[in-house]
């Protein structure tokens, strides 16, 4: 079964969806509302209970054997969501509500978002310096300060360790704290302020240097100014690469991924890159090394990463691998009826001549079915064809790296699952995100009309990488840059 990751497309959607603007009509008295009319905390309250409410009739958890706790967990997330909604009196107030709802539930395919537009969200603030994790620290990454450098480490703000106040400032509103990629995804925004009124801003650090000397320094919180973003542009995941393969030296080849929800023309791209994989294989198997680079992934679709793997390792060796990994695995799909009506608003999306369409159409009528039926899910089987053992395993035996960036989650954690099938295949840079084994996620805009619900619609039944299970890389690459240059340096070193 070809396995379609809508999430993170959908995601992208949803945060350039079309909003009914700052200022809210009210038809009772025929004229708009300002910014400061708006019950920020009303809003709150009834988006955090409709999110819960949404979520106990469409999520798969809510009929879930195998996750007993889930209800409790959802509760859980109504009553903190709650906690902070009554108190919201500001558009950043509503977003922390809507937040911690998301948090508490500690999956990146369940909870809600905030879509405010940049009009409602007050200036971000900094103290003249921004940070980045890597490995085990939160390191400077950029500054404007004289007394502050790159690479210094912050080791403490306002007498509390850095990782208990990652733990207490960060991740109570955003990411996994036990997932270590989130540590790498979100641990830059302890040194920002985005307004979030439960939170103070910090007073002072402690920095130590590369010499391991330590100073201190009063944070001076300001508007952070717009050229910044521009001296920000590399600190996350490198540079941005097109999809493309290239030789950026002359035995190491360079496999460029960065998303596997492609555009039109990305898609086009990707063709041109599997025909020049085949016409180069020859070459790829006397490399010294291939690179798959998966920096700025957030997932999409299965098929490009299978896809790269056949031209590869080849065909046969691949569907094989892939079948002994998941023959067990089930899908089972919750057939409420707004998730079996919009997989039919899906079908309906598709061109019948495309090679998803027949598939999509199945699955729904499946669905639809199941649903008429008082059915709580359709169960799909997601290896029905067995696969016979190839006559030769694969001759593709160059050393293959690929390069992990800490966000890589959904169809981009499949990538990994792909190529880890073969032993000539090492990871490289820092621990993957993780999946729960809920997927495939719709969103539903909330009352307020400034957030959307996530609603996962199936659930992975005997799939062999589990919940919450994160990479490792083989080889750690904890250094600040994450440039194309850097990486290429560092593979040609090992």
């Amino acid at each position: 079964m070809k396995r379609l990751t809508l999430y993170f497309s959908l995601i992208f959607t949803a945060l350039n969806f079309s909003l009914f603007g700052v200022n809210l009509c009210r038809a009772d008295e025929g004229r708009t509302v300002t910014h400061s009319e708006i019950n920020w905390s009303e809003l709150a309250i009834k988006d955090v209970e409709a999110a819960y409410q949404l979520s106990v009739i469409n999520h798969p958890g809510m009929h879930d054997v195998r996750n007993p706790g889930f209800a409790k967990q959802l509760e859980k997330a109504k009553q903190e969501g709650l906690k902070l909604a009554v108190k919201a009196h500001s558009s950043q107030g509503f977003a922390a509500a809507i937040a911690r709802f998301r948090t508490v539930l500690q999956d990146g395919h369940a909870g809600a978002i905030d879509t405010l537009p940049s009009e409602l969200k007050p200036q971000r603030s900094w103290p003249g310096f921004s940070t980045v994790w890597r490995g085990d620290a939160l390191k400077v990454y950029y500054s404007e300060l004289d007394t502050v450098a790159k690479g210094d480490k912050l080791v403490s703000c306002d007498n509390t360790a850095i990782n208990t106040l990652l733990v207490e400032r960060v991740f109570r509103y955003y990411g996994e704290v036990e997932q270590p990629g989130s540590w790498w995804n979100h641990g830059w925004r302890l040194t920002i302020d985005d307004g979030n009124p439960f939170l103070s801003p910090l007073n002072h650090c402690t920095f130590e240097k590369a010499d391991g000397s330590v100073y201190s320094l009063k944070l001076n919180w300001r508007i952070r100014p717009d050229d910044v973003s521009g001296k920000l542009k590399h600190a996350y995941n490198g540079d941005k690469l097109p999809i493309e393969l290239n030789w950026p030296l002359k035995d190491i080849a360079w496999i460029s991924m960065p998303t596997y929800a492609p555009n039109e023309q990305q898609q086009a791209d990707y063709q041109t890159m599997l025909s020049a994989i085949e016409q180069q294989h020859d070459k790829l198997m006397q490399a010294k090394a291939v690179v798959l680079d998966l920096r700025h992934n957030q997932g999409g679709s299965s098929m490009w990463s299978e896809q790269i793997a056949s031209a590869l390792w080849g065909s046969e060796q691949f569907k094989y691998g892939r079948y002994k990994l998941h023959k067990n695995t089930q899908v089972w799909w919750r057939t409420s009826k707004g998730n079996t009506d919009y997989f039919g608003d899906v079908v309906a999306s598709y061109d019948t001549a495309s090679p998803w369409y027949q598939w999509l159409k199945t699955t729904h009528e499946s669905m639809q079915a199941a649903y008429e039926k008082g059915e709580q899910f359709y169960v799909e089987i997601v290896s029905a064809e067995q696969q016979a053992m190839p006559k030769n395993a694969s001759q593709f035996t160059t050393p293959v790296y690929v390069i992990v960036p800490g966000q890589c989650a959904s169809a981009c954690l499949d990538a990994l699952d792909s190529f880890k099938l073969f032993a000539n295949t090492q990871l490289v840079g820092a621990p993957s995100s993780t999946d729960s084994t809920y997927m495939e996620v719709r969103l539903e805009t909330l009352p307020s009309g400034f957030a959307k619900v996530i609603l996962p619609i199936k659930v992975y039944v005997n799939r062999p990488r589990e919940k919450g299970f994160y990479y490792q890389p083989d080889i750690k690459f904890n250094e600040l840059e994450w440039t194309t240059q850097a990486l290429v340096k560092m593979i040609a070193e090992l």
